[in-house]
């Protein structure tokens, strides 16, 4: 798998802005207000993900209270806080786990956790590991690059497809069992009970049915690229 260039890495990013974000409410009692380090806050908010809208929301509960909110202390630790937050390593393991880049991590761009999530993409994007991600129910975050877009999706679709059906599978092996329970009911009558014993028999059947099919899809995976 080729590497991408800085300047497409961080058009990619640039890009995603529009997907990833974060918001909370930050409520604030009078006390609070009265004592707060609006310095330390903005670090700590930004060292929780939060981008500089969490001022905003302190702000408005301050006034409340009659206090006003120091913005440029609060932005001076929030500059800390964000240095801290967007590493390599945590731009790294967003890029692992499938997720959209940190919006904190793009307003202003930080190289580390740009130069992290690029790394992460590397290894997320390859046909194996995006089976694996599928696999495991995760969805398509869409922050492969184009030139990765065929790998990734190759090895995502076969993964969810393998996850249907094995769903569909433990389904019809719940169905199984629930038929055999009433095909064992003495209070039943019997040709009830026999209509469940026949019931149980065919969702087994068709329970192996899947399993073939799924072992097929599983064997094919094994080809994919790591």
């Amino acid at each position: 798998m080729k590497r991408s260039s800085p300047a497409a890495r961080g058009g990619l990013l640039a890009v995603l802005l529009g997907l990833s974000g974060l918001h909370g409410c930050a409520v604030m009692d009078a006390d609070d207000c009265a004592r707060a380090d609006w310095r330390r806050l903005g670090e700590q908010d930004a060292g929780q993900g939060h981008g500089l809208d969490r001022l905003d929301d302190r702000a408005k509960a301050c006034r409340e209270h009659g206090h006003g909110a120091d913005r440029a202390a609060y932005e001076a630790g929030h500059r800390v806080g964000q240095r801290a937050y967007c590493s390599a390593a945590r731009g790294e393991r967003h890029a692992l786990r499938g997720e959209t880049p940190a919006r904190l991590c793009l307003e202003p761009q930080q190289a580390d956790y740009e130069r992290g999530f690029s790394a992460g993409l590397q290894t997320f994007c390859r046909a194996r590991k995006a089976y694996e991600h599928g696999r495991a129910g995760g969805d398509d975050p869409r922050t492969c690059p184009e030139s990765w877009r065929l790998d990734f999706e190759t090895g995502w679709r076969l993964g969810r497809e393998v996850r249907d059906f094995e769903q569909r599978r433990q389904r019809l092996l719940a169905e199984a069992e629930e038929q055999r329970r009433r095909a064992e009911n003495t209070q039943l009558k019997p040709e009830d009970r026999e209509l469940a014993r026949l019931r149980a028999a065919e969702a087994l059947a068709q329970a192996d049915r899947l399993r073939e099919r799924q072992r097929s899809l599983e064997i094919q995976a094994l080809t994919l690229p790591r």
